[in-house]
């Protein structure tokens, strides 16, 4: 029995509902360009299958045409994708089989759609393919069919569906595509995406009435309506689905009303509904129910707020809020702070200032782009109130005297933990208690103080206040020299002070026999006081200055006797050079004390107004003095030498003394010039001038005691040479110049050089050393004799040639070398070995010059006759110690050196 078939020929835009397919091949896709042969599960054909271009009658299974006819359009799966796979047929002569396939768990009386993309391969007026559609039963009975008449050319993808009814009670068909169009040139197809689904009347619907989509956001408790927007026929019924990992579930129970409410998800994510309809009696079969529109379904997740603060912030200081909200598909767009103390914002972090210490609770409520509204969170900080810094010190604030500071700060909330003390003169520290300390200051100025207070939550005060500290006075004051004789002590004082201010003075004069006519102190800047005693005294003189920085200094002063007793000695009196200082040792005494100044004339008899004052003597103190230096002719001079030795202002006592000096010699020592090491020893000449008997020798590096230098003793360098005259009368003096060695360079001319006879060579010299300029003599038969390595061609005569190098200190060498011209040997062809003392011998003229050279004599017979490695001695003509016949002899001489063998005969006549 036949059922009722449509087919629809290229239909777009049905206006009936498909269900899911029950068969969906599209052959898959991969990267090679040939798949296999139709799997099994896939449905069966009559072709043949190739695994390449197929020819009438066979297919391939490929992901395009690309190498195959040239006549085929250049194409890819109908979806336009690259790798993915289509049958591709080359139609045989007679009809066959494109495709077949069974299908089973249908439904009976029920409408289906089989339907499949083709497209005409040959791009020219080739045979069109024709394909019949056709459903069978299991058995073979053919229950409809329909064609597509012939596929058109062009490069375009055409589906071709058509539908049919079951009959009742049959659950299982065969569907099938045949070629009608005979082979040949052309009738070549691409067939892509089979599918055979369910096709029902047209089941749409929407969203309370209206929408296809509708968006919830998460943990908002809301029923959803769907409405069908078409009506059903009778015996019909439909039901909500909803897609769950892939699987279309059932969300309601079959029902004839258009109506249906679903509970909405309660998690994010998006939501696929449809409706299915279908017989009541299938409605619950997949095989035979069509679906309607998807409608989509979007929950967007609600943000989550979150945030980071302190826990503690100190008052005054703004409080940082870090917003660290959150949202899954969705940014955050708005925020609401409230800070707890009545204050709200809207930023995204905001920062807020308190105004009063205290604990507080902060939320933050935050809606995302997709206007979904976060919980609210809250967290409690605190604000702990600032402390209060400030200190006192100690007065008067004096230069290198200490200042004691003492911190007097407070906190309100917690404990100081931390005292850092910054003192305005670069330095600072840091301290964790408040007891008193001090500080001082190395220079006056005014310096500001701070203190930084911290407590154990972090808060900190500081504290300002400057320190003016004043200069001290630099306390010092002059003692008099003077002797119990003297009216009395003057004490001057020479105290400073910065910036000059007003000083307060009081003197003690440490005398325990003072009077109230004779008082022992004053306030006086610079007092007198009489003693009565010759003693010593401890005089303390202190400084106050008008900022109240005090000073105190002490000296030990000495009231001297009135009797003091000249007295010093002459060192070596009888051996006083003119040239050399004179020394005098003080020997001076005084009945109690000490000498308080000398006075010394080194030549009272001539300048007596010359005199040196020395007011720090002591006993044993060496004094010196330089007289004129004097030579000969005049031996000697006397001088009248006067010392005044004093215990105070008027006690003073004399003592005279004459000594003799001797003339010195007087020398010169001429400049010397730079040698080179390798010059030989060099006499030095230095002299005496005046004719005073004496002995000079010389001293240094190199040179004898008379002045002989050698530069190879000494080596390369400047070296000191001193000349040391001893007079007779043993007065010396030494007079120095320094003498500089400077290096010489190296050279060797390099090997005996052999050359032939009208050849040339190359000289292998060498040398070393600075900026060097070089010479060869004689200046004959050379390419440049200004030259390291001259080219010498020397002609027929030896010569030695010698090779001078200088450099830049003019210092130079020399190195020879002989050049030895090699002439041809002259080879005499007969001898006459009788003994007559006349041509007995082969002699060869220059062959004797031929170092190594090789001669060797054979007979007629080849037989070697005579050898020798050099020539030294003539060949007599002998061999074995017996006379060779007379006759013709062939030789052969290797002369080396670069020149040719020579060959040829001798002949011995006798």
């Amino acid at each position: 029995m036949l059922v009722s078939v449509v087919f629809l020929l290229n239909t777009k835009g049905f206006t009936q509902s498909l269900g899911d397919p029950i068969v969906n091949i599209t052959f898959g896709s991969g990267a090679t360009q040939f798949f296999g042969p139709l799997p099994a599960d896939s449905g069966a054909t009559t072709y043949t299958y190739i695994n390449g271009t197929p020819n009438d009658g066979y297919y391939t299974i490929a992901n395009s045409t690309k190498g195959m006819y040239s006549v085929w359009w250049q194409t890819t799966d109908h979806t336009g994708n690259p790798g993915g796979y289509m049958m591709i047929v080359n139609c045989s002569y007679a009809p066959g089989i494109f495709y077949t396939r069974k299908v089973a768990g249908l439904c009976g009386s029920t409408k289906y759609q089989f339907a499949a993309w083709l497209k005409n391969l040959i791009n020219n007026n080739g045979l069109q393919p024709n394909v019949t559609f056709s459903i069978e039963t299991t058995a073979g009975v053919p229950l409809g069919s329909g064609t597509t008449g012939n596929i058109p050319v062009g490069n375009t993808w055409i589906q071709y569906p058509f539908t049919f009814t079951t009959p009742a009670n049959t659950d299982s068909i065969v569907i099938k595509m045949t070629n009608n169009a005979p082979g040949g040139y052309g009738n070549d197809i691409a067939i892509d995406d089979i599918t055979f689904r369910p096709y029902g009347a047209p089941v749409s619907t929407v969203f309370n009435q209206s929408a296809t989509t509708q968006t919830f956001c998460a943990g908002v408790s809301q029923p959803v309506s769907i409405n069908a927007t078409s009506s059903l026929v009778a015996g019909y019924q439909q039901k909500v689905q909803l897609l769950v990992n892939g699987v279309w579930t059932d969300q309601t129970a079959p029902s004839s009303s258009p109506n249906f409410t679903v509970k909405s998800p309660d998690t994010a994510g998006v939501f696929y509904y449809r409706l299915v309809s279908g017989q009541t009696i299938n409605i619950s079969s997949s095989e035979c129910v069509v679906a309607s529109n998807q409608l989509t379904l979007t929950v967007n997740a609600l943000p989550v707020a979150a945030f980071n603060v302190k826990d503690t912030t100190c008052l005054d200081n703004a409080t940082i809020f870090t917003d660290k909200s959150t949202s899954k598909g969705g940014t955050v767009k708005q925020w609401l702070w409230n800070f707890g103390d009545g204050k709200t914002d809207t930023v995204q972090s905001p920062t807020h200032t308190y105004t009063k210490a205290g604990a507080y609770t902060v939320s933050l409520m935050v809606t995302n782009s997709n206007g979904c509204v976060s919980s609210t969170i809250k967290k409690s900080i605190y604000i702990s109130a600032l402390p209060v810094a400030t200190f006192n010190y100690s007065t008067p604030d004096c230069v290198t005297n200490a200042v004691t500071f003492t911190d007097s700060s407070i906190a309100a909330d917690g404990a100081i933990t931390s005292r850092v003390w910054t003192y305005g003169d670069g330095t600072k520290e840091t301290k964790t208690n408040n007891q008193p300390f001090q500080h001082t200051y190395d220079t006056t100025g005014t310096y500001p103080v701070s203190l930084l207070v911290t407590t154990n939550s972090g808060c900190t005060s500081s504290f300002t206040q400057n320190i003016t500290i004043s200069p001290l006075p630099i306390v010092n004051f002059e003692t008099p020299a003077v002797c119990l004789a003297d009216a009395s002590a003057k004490f001057t004082d020479s105290t400073t002070i910065a910036g000059n201010s007003k000083l307060i003075y009081l003197w003690n004069f440490g005398d325990a026999n003072a009077t109230a006519a004779n008082p022992n102190t004053s306030s006086l800047q610079s007092p007198s006081h009489k003693y009565s005693k010759a003693a010593l005294y401890t005089v303390t003189l202190t400084v106050v200055s008008a900022n109240g920085c005090t000073v105190t200094k002490s000296k030990n002063f000495t009231v001297n006797g009135s009797v003091p007793v000249a007295g010093f000695n002459v060192l070596n009196p009888r051996d006083l050079c003119s040239d050399h200082e004179v020394f005098f040792v003080n020997k001076s005494t005084v009945d109690f004390g000490s000498i308080t100044k000398i006075e010394w004339i080194y030549d009272f008899g001539n300048n007596a107004t010359i005199i040196e004052t020395d007011n720090n003597p002591y006993y044993n103190k060496l004094y010196r003095h330089t007289y004129p230096q004097f030579y000969s002719p005049v031996k000697t001079q006397n001088y009248q030498v006067r010392m005044l030795a004093y215990s105070g202002g008027i006690c003073a006592s004399q003592k005279d003394t004459v000594i003799t000096l001797l003339a010195t010699p007087k020398l010169s020592f001429s400049p010397i010039s730079p040698v080179c090491i390798n010059a030989g020893p060099v006499q030095l000449t230095a002299t005496e001038t005046t004719g005073i008997n004496g002995i000079g020798i010389y001293m240094g590096t190199g040179v004898t005691s008379s002045g002989m230098f050698d530069p190879t003793i000494s080596g390369v360098g400047s070296f000191p040479i001193k000349f040391i005259y001893t007079a007779n009368n043993a007065c010396a003096d030494t007079i120095s110049q320094v003498i500089t060695v400077n290096v010489a360079p190296m050279a060797n001319a390099g090997p005996d050089l052999t050359i032939l006879e009208g050849g040339s060579g190359t000289f292998q010299a060498s040398a070393t050393g600075d900026s060097l300029t070089y010479s060869w003599s004689p200046n004959i038969n050379l390419s440049n004799n200004k030259i390291l390595n001259p080219v010498v061609t020397p002609g027929e005569t030896d010569i030695n040639y010698t090779l001078t190098v200088t450099n830049n200190k003019g210092c130079f060498a020399s190195s020879s070398v002989n050049v030895i011209v090699l002439k041809k040997p002259l080879i005499p062809t007969a001898f006459t070995p009788n003994g007559d003392g006349i041509n007995d011998t082969w002699a060869i003229k220059y062959l004797e010059s031929y170092t190594g050279a090789t001669v060797e004599v054979f007979n007629r017979n080849g037989q070697r006759v005579y050898s020798s490695i050099g020539y030294p001695v003539p060949w007599d003509g002998r061999y074995n110690n017996s006379d060779l016949p007379a006759g013709v002899y062939y030789y052969l001489i290797n002369p080396i050196h670069g020149r040719k063998a020579f060959s040829g005969s001798v002949t011995i006549i006798r």
